[in-house]
């Protein structure tokens, strides 16, 4: 991936974890997008000092750009970290993940790299399920509790109007996402 487009995907990456971290930690949007940008660029410039940033384009055998892996490398240390790894939807559950970790770990081990880490939410069952067949070990697990019964809907961004309308009938509004159906 060229540094133009490392800037690119580190951008669509706020939008993203933002989506995520509101999902996740039940807060509101704009409140996940302040915190989603202001992590990934505290990671950014931290790890900037310690080692080196890289993110790789998943390709698939036919040559289709299927998803994006990005991994920092602390050399001293002997320790990577995938922070992200997005495969885009239409052309997740066949494996290109599962794939893309075999190859990353393999440019990994030539390079002498021991450890190979990454963080997943408890809710994506999917990537825990596949980080395990993998070989991934929990070195720690963070537990939250609510104490409010949360009421959560999710606006496609044509029905924004409506979230004045939800806000008064008390619900928090959490992420404002649209999909588009796939054939």
């Amino acid at each position: 991936m060229s540094k133009e487009e490392f800037e690119i995907y580190k951008k669509k990456m706020y939008e993203e974890y933002s989506k995520v971290l509101a999902e996740n930690l039940l807060i509101p949007y704009q409140e996940a997008l302040v915190r989603a940008e202001d992590q990934i660029d505290t990671i950014w410039n931290e790890d900037m000092k310690k080692g080196k940033n890289y993110g790789y384009n998943v390709i698939s055998t036919n040559n289709e750009h299927v998803g994006r892996i990005w991994v920092f490398v602390n050399y001293s240390s002997k320790k990577a970290f995938i922070y992200d790894i997005r495969i885009f939807p239409k052309y997740q559950k066949r494996g290109f993940a599962k794939s893309a970790i075999k190859e990353l770990e393999e440019i990994l081990k030539k390079e002498k790299v021991k450890f190979l880490e990454l963080n997943v939410f408890g809710n994506n069952k999917v990537a825990y399920n596949m980080y395990k067949n993998l070989g991934f070990d929990e070195t720690n697990i963070n537990l939250m509790k609510g104490f409010q019964k949360q009421r959560v809907v999710t606006l496609p961004k044509f029905l924004r109007f409506l979230e004045t309308l939800f806000l008064k009938s008390g619900y928090r509004i959490v992420a404002i996402e649209m999909r588009k159906k796939l054939k």
